[in-house]
């Protein structure tokens, strides 16, 4: 199931349960509200839900990630238009259009997808992607305050601070230092964070945009200075 779909699942049973304790106790409420004030991720059964929730805390706020919304009334131009030649009458019938001459052939086969060459190529962030992407890397740079230069204290520092296993990318080392990609391509955004973790100077985040599409690992970044 893709992630989102995985999200989206998590957020619906986390509403269903907040709607059925409604009606809880006092001591039940108290116990419930110490847990959402936990702010540190790590070993939950829910990680991905667990990051939906730090990202909402984080970004809290920032402008809109999604500016598709609008209270603009829908116009001529964002109803569908039917195709000029299509047709409810079964195949046969009169009436229907002979395939002109030169028409590939019908085929039930899907088309191949095209070759996107700039796919991998970085991508310039919206204002409210930079925000996004502001707020992570800060909140990364403390994770990783006086954390050890292994990649394995790296990973779990960023698991114990809410980042899921499957947002993190192994990079190859830098001049000996763990490398990671942070994927926050979450909502359909492009924000992605480059992380260098330095024993002596710490972590040093970088942030850039990336494709939904691209394989993260793969995008063509190469960090400033």
């Amino acid at each position: 199931m893709p992630r989102i779909a995985r999200t989206a699942a998590a957020l619906a049973l986390s509403a269903l349960t907040l709607t059925a304790c409604s009606s809880a106790t006092q001591a039940t409420t108290m116990e419930a509200d110490h847990v959402a004030s936990v702010p540190e991720g790590g070993g939950s059964e829910e990680p991905l839900l667990d990051f939906m929730e730090l990202s909402l805390r984080l970004t809290a706020d920032c402008p809109p990630l999604d500016d598709s919304k609008s209270d603009k009334a829908p116009g001529p131009s964002d109803v569908p238009t039917v195709p000029q030649g299509s047709t409810s009458k079964p195949p046969g019938e009169p009436g229907d259009q002979p395939p002109l001459p030169g028409d590939p052939p019908a085929t039930d086969d899907p088309a191949p997808p095209m070759h996107d060459e700039n796919l991998l190529e970085p991508v310039t962030l919206t204002k409210p992607e930079n925000c996004y992407a502001d707020k992570f890397a800060a909140h990364v740079t403390t994770a990783l305050k006086d954390t050890g230069e292994n990649a394995a204290e790296v990973r779990t520092a960023l698991n114990h601070a809410g980042y899921p296993d499957e947002l993190i990318v192994e990079m190859k080392p830098e001049s000996g230092s763990p490398r990671v990609r942070i994927d926050l391509r979450e909502w359909d955004t492009r924000v992605a964070l480059q992380v260098v973790h330095h024993s002596t100077g710490g972590a040093h985040v970088e942030k850039f945009g990336a494709q939904p599409a691209a394989p993260l690992k793969d995008v063509r970044y190469i960090p400033e200075g």
